[in-house]
């Protein structure tokens, strides 16, 4: 069960502000001020407006802002997690987290500037870090398998409270905007020129990186039931598969989504026909999206033209490992104000794929019930999360309010 959510976003530095841009289709993307894109193929970005900095790794300053909210929204402390013991977990998923670090070390031999003497904060660190924060003694785990990692967390966090190992997981991602991916993406020639991200439009032209951090708080449900808490949804199952096809680009016809999605409705004991709602990954880029359209088209066939699907990365920029986490939000947000976020920017939808049923530009108003979220990334990674909206005993609303 999900009792508590916090995120740090380019769009929303809390929980309210996030819904309202998700409503209304604003997007947190602007102008990159961390560092000089002189040269770049792209100038934006959704970058968090939080001061820029070497002092502290900008991965660990966004993570704990989305933490502390979650564990607040949850109703815990460090403290009480502490007492809980053995029996909280933590699960963090990040592709560079600590690189904020690593990029000031190098720029500052470059310039012939006395380095960081710590400069060395590596992947594990983060977790580490934040666990203790956290006051987690338990299972403590790190996630890197690309933009995957941030709903295979969600996985993780389930298996470890249905196989017995926790009674508590905090579970999410984070990720920096840092110059060594722009770079990279920019050399893959992968970068939205124009600036501009319009998932699964037929004139899209590339992705637009963001940075950020969405945190949850997952307990058994006799455990939050037994203290009272308020319960936003159930995590029913998760699929991870791999496409073994290629470093950066995915299987044409999809081969690992396929299986990743399909596994998510076994593991969750629901049929295709059950998903009212589909976040799917959605990058911008010319062989994902279409991908990921012929992937979505073999598994729920028909019922593609029923369900809602949208991409809000055009909102959020594309956050690498921690999509995931941030889209699970997003998904916990749908579920509980009962509205489906819209593809900022489609205007023109890829054909040749049946009726699918994009929300385009503006959000819809919608009951849902149960809901996917998809992240597809390099390596072949694919994972899919199903949530399901809690009407039972500690049933809540999240703190946001209608705008």
């Amino acid at each position: 069960m999900i009792t508590g959510i916090g995120v740090v976003a380019a769009n929303g530095l809390d929980a309210e502000s996030f819904c309202h841009t998700l409503q209304t289709g604003r997007s947190g993307i602007g102008p990159i001020s961390a560092f000089d894109v002189t040269g770049y193929r792209a100038a934006v970005a959704g970058q968090v407006d939080l001061p820029v900095g070497a002092e502290v790794d900008r991965t660990i300053l966004l993570a704990e802002g989305a933490l502390d909210q979650a564990l607040a929204d949850a109703g815990w402390t460090a403290a009480a997690i502490a007492s809980v013991g053995s029996r909280a977990g933590f699960a963090f998923a990040t592709s560079r987290g600590g690189a904020s670090r690593v990029m000031a070390h190098v720029q500052a031999e470059l310039a012939d500037r006395e380095p960081d003497p710590d400069w060395l904060f590596d992947l594990h660190g983060c977790a580490a870090h934040l666990a203790a924060k956290a006051g987690v003694a338990g299972p403590c785990l790190t996630n890197v398998s690309a933009c995957a990692a941030g709903t295979g967390v969600g996985g993780i966090a389930l298996d470890m409270i249905r196989w017995g190992r926790a009674d508590l997981v905090v579970m999410g991602g984070s990720e920096a905007l840092i110059e060594l991916c722009v770079g990279g993406f920019h050399a893959m020639k992968a970068l939205s020129p124009s600036g501009r991200m319009k998932p699964f439009d037929q004139r899209r032209e590339g992705l637009v990186l963001g940075e950020g951090a969405a945190f949850l708080v997952v307990e058994r449900l006799e455990h939050a039931v037994a203290r009272g808490a308020r319960i936003y949804a159930e995590i029913l199952g998760y699929g991870i598969s791999n496409d073994a096809y290629h470093a950066t680009s995915p299987d044409p016809e999809g081969g690992g989504a396929v299986r990743a999605m399909r596994m998510a409705l076994q593991d969750a004991g629901v049929e295709p026909q059950a998903i009212d709602y589909l976040n799917a990954h959605g990058t911008s880029t010319l062989v994902n999206d279409t991908m990921e359209l012929r992937a979505i088209g073999q598994v729920f066939g028909e019922h593609a033209a029923q369900m809602a699907i949208s991409s809000t990365k055009s909102i959020t920029g594309h956050c690498l490992g921690a999509s995931g986490s941030l889209e699970m939000v997003v998904s916990v947000l749908a579920l509980t104000r009962s509205f489906c976020p819209p593809t900022a920017g489609l205007v023109e939808p890829e054909q040749g794929h049946g009726h699918i049923n994009l929300v385009m530009n503006q959000a819809a108003q919608a009951e849902l019930g149960v809901v996917m979220s998809n992240s597809f990334a390099f390596g072949g990674n694919v994972a899919s999360i199903i949530l399901k909206r809690y009407e039972g005993e500690g049933v809540g609303t999240c703190n946001t309010t209608a705008m």
